[in-house]
């Protein structure tokens, strides 16, 4: 049964929903994103991700999604 499989996750503060924003305005800004492309929806599911399995430090995240 795929219940047992689904990992339910805490909600993103609002503090940290503007810290990943600022990453990823940063991160597209370095890359010459625009943030509507496909790349940068990448680098969002990436910021996202990476978040959500534990890095949640800022400089952290902005490093590895350099």
């Amino acid at each position: 049964m795929l219940i047992k499989h689904v990992q339910v996750l805490d909600p993103i503060e609002p503090d940290d929903l503007s810290m990943l924003q600022r990453v990823f305005d940063q991160a597209c800004s370095v890359r010459g994103f625009q943030k509507q492309t496909p790349e940068a929806v990448e680098v969002a599911i990436l910021i996202v991700s990476l978040y959500q399995h534990g890095v949640l430090n800022e400089r952290q995240l902005t490093v590895m999604v350099m």
